[in-house]
């Protein structure tokens, strides 16, 4: 019992003193939000008042310390701060003004009011006027990643006021400038002649997945564009396997149910069920089949570099192979015999005659299909390389 009421006690303290504690810490806005909020429900709360007071005080004083020093300096880039000081100093005092007039051991406890809307208005101009200069000026360098810059102190901008000179078309112009431009280059070193739309369809993987804010992928290159990166696939080898028919003979033999017989004990006796009929049961036999495969093969190989140029470095930055096969590859059957002894999934395909072998170029599209996929994957494990 003696336990818990020192417990309790202890916890009763501890809550007394949190306003206390939040201003000897120097967390003054803390300690005023909670003593408003207690003598709200009990205004002759004395020590609530107290440290109200004190924390009210030395919190405008450190903010008007703090006004002070950063107007001092005259730095443009101060007005942000200017204004955050403002609009703090307006706050703490609209939270603490429905509560006062105040009383404090006799004595009567009051704020001056202070009206804070114009100097926050001329801060916000100032720090508005400060990040439109500001992003104008990186603008005009014609560099893209300054232009990312100038595209947050545009959005600092619409921060402060909504609508503010032209910043709304200077925000889509440093969004365009700030683009990384990618383009995609093709080159045929084999000696095959290409399907028509190679190309097309090579490039045709879906690049949105790759983009970023900044980054976006052109699969045709033109003179009067400027890109900052080219990737390069260079296509330098098609190799075309021979084609291959095999053939392969095989016995198949399987037990399967031929009818029913009569179930016959250890001594040759008829089983009967209890009603006296004789029980019968699947009879099986084993049959086979002589079973003829057909083979049809054909094998494409096509290898390949992917280079990253940068531009502006007049260099490369990255060459990676590439490569992909592809397998055409056909089975079909003819059978003699007792064809339950095969399978299924052979059964079906009886009857089928062998296809004709694919050419030379649907072998390359083919092969293309699996190529296109090792492609995208090479871009997307190598996109950090695009700044």
């Amino acid at each position: 019992m003696i336990r818990f009421l020192i417990f309790f006690l202890v916890i009763f303290l501890i809550a007394c003193n949190v306003t206390k504690r939040y201003y000897i810490r120097g967390e003054y806005d803390r300690a005023i939000a909670r003593a408003v909020k207690k003598i709200k429900k009990e205004p002759s709360n004395e020590k609530e008042v107290y440290y109200l007071e004190k924390s009210y005080t030395a919190a405008n004083h450190r903010d008007n310390e703090n006004l002070r020093l950063l107007k001092l300096e005259g730095k443009p880039e101060n007005w942000g701060d200017i204004l955050e000081i403002y609009q703090k100093l307006k706050k703490r005092q609209s939270l603490v003004m429905p509560i006062l007039p105040l009383k404090y051991k006799n004595r009567l406890i009051e704020f001056d009011y202070i009206d804070y809307d114009k100097d926050i208005i001329v801060a916000k101009q100032n720090a508005a006027e400060y990040w439109y200069t500001k992003g104008k000026q990186l603008l005009s360098t014609n560099n893209r990643f300054n232009a990312r810059k100038a595209f947050q102190y545009f959005k600092n901008v619409k921060y402060y006021f909504e609508t503010y000179q032209d910043v709304d078309d200077l925000i889509a112009l440093a969004e365009q400038k700030g683009i990384t431009k990618v383009g995609l280059m093709f080159e045929n070193s084999t000696f095959y002649k290409l399907p028509p739309g190679f190309k097309d369809e090579l490039f045709n993987i879906g690049f949105e997945k790759l983009e970023q804010k900044w980054k976006r992928y052109y699969s045709t290159i033109y003179d009067y564009e400027t890109y900052h990166y080219i990737i390069k696939l260079n296509l330098k080898n098609i190799q075309i396997l021979p084609e291959k028919v095999l053939h392969r003979e095989s016995i198949k033999t399987k037990k399967v149910q031929d009818g029913t017989e009569v179930l016959l004990d250890s001594q040759n006796n008829v089983v009967k069920d209890s009603l006296g009929n004789p029980i019968r049961i699947p009879r099986m036999i084993e049959v086979s089949c002589h079973l003829i495969e057909t083979i049809q093969q054909k094998a494409a190989h096509i290898e390949g570099d992917v280079i990253y140029f940068d531009v502006d470095e007049q260099r490369n930055v990255l060459t990676k192979p590439i490569a992909s096969d592809f397998f055409f590859e056909n089975i079909s059957y003819i059978a003699y015999g007792d064809l339950r002894a095969l399978d299924d999934d052979i059964r079906k395909q009886l009857g089928k005659p062998p296809l004709p072998f694919p050419n030379d170029l649907e072998m390359i599209s083919g092969t293309m299909q699996i190529f296109k996929n090792v492609f995208y994957d090479l871009l997307r494990d190598n996109n950090y390389l695009l700044k």
